[in-house]
């Protein structure tokens, strides 16, 4: 911007030098041109008063001798200041040519003095005296003619100079009128430049900083120069890395957050294993109590059967008993392997022999009633080294998860099969939910 302030001084100044000078040296010449006119026109008096005086003299030279004669003295003074106009003619600077024009003039003045002195003084006859006064006449005639001829071609002349100087001057006004009214003009457009090259980048900065106090940090201020340029730059890199900033703000808060959803989640895991464990201890100690009385309802059940045999209806009441009591003691055995699969070790298991355990103790779930169980468990899967207990509390979580996920019922799939990857054989356990 400093830039187009210097050069926009600069243009107008050398506007104002330029036509200044120019409107100066053309009063000088103007100034010129009139001073020669001037001198022009008082030649040009001159020759006329000379005129003038010789058109006196002629009238004088035919007066004489009659009742209208002049007296000598004023015959005398018209002819002597003829012959003063045509010696003021020398005291001007002229040309040789002009010069010699001038001095023709004056010896053709000097032969009509002659000749009117001959016509004053001579006493002669009446012949003699009239062809002096006709040759002084013819002399004053031609002179006459020459000086009106000369006073006619100057005047052509000096009206044609008169009028270009007067259109020089003519032009001379116009431009002084155009250089006063160029100043404003000049100053209006010079300020209205400036005044768009101020405004209209403080206007683009301006509205690039209201869209990035609305956060929109990704915008960027183009288009600007100079200064403004620089300082757009500025506020693109300021934005930048503000943009930056915020991101990593973003990325560690969403880290942050997944952090707390991992920790939350763990210790829901944690408080369930608590759980878990609590559960498995108090099955067990439930196992225990359970499993004597249940063997002895078994046992009677069996021992009443042998002596219901002549009972049909009563000996269906015992099968139902007996098998009632063998699904409790399974239960109550399924209870304690839960309970000592929490402080399990490593062992060769199968591991749809703890899935079908888990099915078991789910089946008494009241998520469990209204979730369809598929289980699709391969018969030829092979054992594995694992914790039992481990991959129970794994399995079951999982799927309580998943029962969790299905408040209005659905279908749990259980597939298991075997797996080998780079010569490493192993099983892949899949539980998916509606």
């Amino acid at each position: 911007m400093k830039k187009r302030i210097v050069i926009g001084m600069i243009v107008y100044s050398l506007f104002f030098l330029v036509g200044g000078t120019y409107l100066v040296y053309t009063i000088e010449a103007a100034r010129g041109r009139l001073d020669r006119l001037i001198t022009l026109h008082q030649v040009e008096i001159l020759r006329e008063h000379y005129l003038i005086q010789i058109k006196k003299v002629q009238a004088d030279l035919l007066l004489r001798d009659t009742q209208y004669s002049r007296q000598y003295d004023t015959m005398v003074s018209h002819i002597r200041g003829m012959g003063r106009i045509v010696g003021a003619c020398f005291d001007c600077h002229h040309s040789g040519e002009v010069m010699a024009r001038i001095d023709g003039l004056w010896k053709q003045t000097q032969t009509y003095e002659n000749a009117l002195s001959r016509v004053i003084t001579i006493r002669a006859n009446a012949v003699r005296m009239f062809r002096e006064r006709e040759r002084a006449f013819r002399i004053g005639e031609e002179l006459t003619s020459k000086v009106g001829t000369m006073i006619a071609f100057t005047s052509s002349k000096l009206g044609e100079r008169t009028q270009q100087a007067l259109d020089q001057i003519e032009r001379t006004k116009n431009l002084f009128y155009l250089l006063m009214g160029g100043i404003p003009l000049l100053s209006g457009i010079l300020v209205i430049v400036l005044l768009r090259g101020l405004t209209k980048p403080m206007e683009t900065l301006l509205q690039s900083t209201r869209t990035l106090k609305t956060g929109a940090l990704g915008h960027r201020i183009d288009g600007l120069q100079d200064e403004f340029g620089e300082l757009g730059s500025s506020i693109n890199e300021m934005a930048g890395s503000l943009k930056e900033q915020m991101d990593r703000i973003e990325q560690t808060k969403d880290e942050l957050a997944k952090a707390n959803r991992d920790l939350k989640a763990a210790q829901e895991q944690m408080v369930r294993a608590e759980t878990m464990a609590a559960i498995g201890t108090l099955s067990s100690g439930i196992s225990h109590e359970l499993s004597t009385p249940l063997s002895v309802i078994l046992n009677m059940t069996q021992l009443t059967k042998q002596d219901a045999q002549a009972h049909p209806a009563l000996l269906k009441d015992l099968e139902v008993i007996e098998y009632e009591a063998n699904q409790a003691i399974k239960i109550t055995r399924s209870l304690l392997g839960f309970a000592r699969s929490t402080r399990s070790k490593t062992e060769t298991v199968n591991v749809n022999v703890v899935l079908e355990d888990l099915f078991k103790i789910l089946q008494f779930q009241p998520r469990g009633k209204s979730v369809s169980m598929v289980k699709n468990l391969d018969e030829n899967l092979i054992s594995v080294q694992a914790g039992v207990g481990q991959l129970r509390q794994v399995f079951l979580n999982i799927i309580l998860n998943a029962l969790q996920a299905m408040p209005e019922g659905g279908e749990l799939t259980v597939t298991t099969r075997n797996r080998s990857d780079n010569h490493i054989q192993g099983i892949e356990v899949e539980i998916t939910d509606t």
